[in-house]
């Protein structure tokens, strides 16, 4: 099992990243046929996870469409156990119970870890995120870099790998120039209090 919590520095940075278990590969592959289900449905825009990421402050949708994953999928998941344990880890204490997937109790938007479809011309502006680690996990990606603004680095998007890095580092997408579906998922965990 440690061999799944290892994950490597990126660059001269605090950004973390590594290959995805199998095993939660087809976790997450269940999310993202839940997430086209209901992007695809005449009610989608009910569901639709608007951060600053999907309608930003200038009136544009940067990404086609981004949608929250079923608590109910979360909390089934080994993922949230992998992801916890790796964030204790990486923070120095081994104390996975020291953290939690950011929660919004009753409400569409539950956990904070949402899927983002995004198309030909989408881009993702300069941002960072609420909480203390935040990830990206690059579910199919076709190598279009998410840029990490305050390090000055680049990284592909591997598919099946996924990044850690702290929650108020800033960082984008330059638009899409390939007709190619991109699917990333990203999420934001907390400390206890």
């Amino acid at each position: 099992m440690n061999d799944i919590l290892n994950f490597s520095r990126y660059g001269d940075s605090p950004i973390r990243g590594g290959n995805i278990p199998p095993l939660i590969i087809d976790e997450i592959t269940e999310w993202v046929d839940e997430s086209k289900r209901i992007k695809n449905s005449p009610l989608a825009e009910l569901k639709a996870h608007e951060n600053y990421g999907y309608l930003s402050g200038d009136g544009k949708k940067h990404n086609s469409y981004q949608c929250s994953i079923s608590p109910y999928l979360i909390e089934k998941s080994f993922w949230l156990a992998w992801v916890l344990r790796l964030v204790a880890k990486y923070s120095g204490n081994n104390n996975y119970r020291g953290y939690k997937l950011r929660k919004w109790d009753g409400h569409f938007d539950a956990y904070d870890i949402w899927t983002n479809f995004s198309y030909k011309g989408d881009d993702n502006p300069s941002h960072n995120h609420a909480g203390y680690i935040s990830g990206v996990i690059y579910y199919k990606n076709h190598d279009h870099p998410t840029i990490f603004d305050d390090y000055n680095l680049s990284y592909p998007g591997t598919d099946g790998t996924m990044l850690l890095f702290p929650s108020d580092t800033w960082h984008h997408v330059e638009s899409q120039t390939e007709d190619k579906e991109r699917i990333t998922l990203a999420f934001n965990i907390i400390q206890n209090e």
